[in-house]
């Protein structure tokens, strides 16, 4: 079998994400073959001239050992406005050669624009498509004059695509109210590998030294993309005072880049905020000691357009860790989860970070908390289990294309 998926972000740089589970489990078939198309989206591809060529990668164990993705990055030009335009002109000239050749058995598409390039092939060469839905999708273009017109693109995808999954139940509830049949829309949750959660006691031991962790320091923890919207400047503000002072043992370990990076770290060095510690990216088997420092994990994103709907998969690592987690009052964490369940929830920003305060010296309350989000993930949350139903998705759509061909 040959999948064929499509998304429009930096493959080898950004995630992992769900495509980077699904696909690179899926790859340890021996029989199921992964091809991806990406897109260069921090434009670290340079060239002397306005050309840039395409490139091909194999990703290996980004998330998993032994697996291997082959990833395709088209030619595009390197102009100011004209580089993501051009990539899908050389995109649709490429996915078309190479469904000629390979003819895939499946298009699933993470994306809007190099999504909407696989819909047109699906319905040529009558190919079964799926439409991943992993985020409000629209919500994350940058111009607000596009979003209206990457939100209709996802509405024809929606509507057109035979099979639409969402990661969760609220993005599920989100896209039948788009128009779409319920029984069109599947849900497969985000899923968690519980060999990733076996802690190296001697690389923790060496982590908490070189950080100057001590048994007396709360640790609070934040991984992932440092998006604006991650609060996570304002914890800093409202604490420094007191562990300056001397009032709380606090650690704040910030795992991640992108985003908010260097402003983030450049405030961090003006005020002299050695409590916190920034590590930048770190690689995604190296992340479990890390989870192991934390007394308290944040997803201390504020409730917005685009964080309304999404349920991050870093929830379900912080959980599989038995580490207890303060949230947002975010409606889809808060349906796919529910209430003492493993995360506390927070009315708001504000209150948010004062609950901080509260559970400081709860950490036998905590611990136990973080035990009942371990038992949800351990019941609910495994990859085999997931997979299993993303199977039997992908087979039936199969088989039901080839009845009507």
């Amino acid at each position: 079998m040959i999948i064929l998926g499509l998304q429009e972000t930096d493959w080898l740089r950004r995630g992992p994400h769900t495509q980077h589970h699904i696909f690179e489990r899926l790859s340890l078939n021996p029989k199921i073959k992964i091809i991806v198309y990406d897109y260069d989206i921090d434009k670290i591809m340079k060239s002397e001239s306005l050309f840039i060529k395409k490139k091909k990668y194999v990703s290996k164990n980004k998330t998993i050992q032994n697996s291997s993705v082959l990833v395709i990055r088209s030619s595009h030009l390197q102009i100011p406005y004209m580089r993501r335009i051009s990539s899908l002109f050389f995109n649709f000239f490429d996915i078309l050669k190479f469904i000629r050749k390979n003819r895939p058995d499946l298009i699933v598409s993470f994306s809007l624009s190099n999504g909407l390039l696989g819909m047109f092939f699906a319905k040529l060469f009558r190919i079964p498509y799926i439409f991943y839905y992993i985020d409000l999708l629209h919500t994350l273009v940058p111009l607000g004059y596009v979003q209206n017109l990457a939100e209709i693109i996802s509405r024809y995808l929606f509507k057109k695509s035979e099979r639409v999954i969402a990661v969760t139940k609220y993005l599920k509830d989100y896209i039948i109210k788009q128009g779409v049949p319920e029984e069109k829309v599947k849900v497969v949750l985000n899923g968690i590998s519980l060999d990733n959660t076996i802690i190296n006691e001697n690389k923790l031991a060496k982590l908490r030294s070189d950080f100057n962790i001590s048994d007396d320091d709360f640790v609070l923890f934040f991984m992932g993309y440092l998006y604006d919207f991650a609060g996570l400047k304002e914890i800093i503000e409202y604490y420094h005072q007191y562990v300056v002072r001397g009032d709380l043992n606090l650690k704040f370990l910030i795992v991640g880049d992108g985003g908010i990076y260097n402003n983030l770290s450049n405030y961090v060095k003006s005020i002299g905020a050695e409590w916190v510690i920034l590590t930048g990216r770190i690689p995604f088997f190296n992340i479990t000691e890390y989870i192991a420092m934390a007394d308290l994990c944040l997803m201390s994103f504020k409730l917005n357009n685009i964080t309304r709907h999404i349920t991050p998969i870093k929830v379900m690592e912080y959980m599989a860790m038995q580490k207890p987690v303060l949230s947002n009052s975010l409606p889809s964490v808060i349906s796919e989860i529910g209430e003492e369940k493993g995360v506390i929830f927070a009315k708001n920003q504000k209150t948010l970070i004062k609950t901080i305060t509260e559970l400081y010296n709860k950490r036998e309350k905590l611990k136990a908390f973080g035990k009942k989000g371990y038992d949800l993930i351990k019941t609910e949350y495994t990859w085999p289990r997931i997979l299993n139903h993303l199977r039997k998705i992908i087979l039936n759509l199969i088989k039901e294309k080839r009845i009507k061909s």
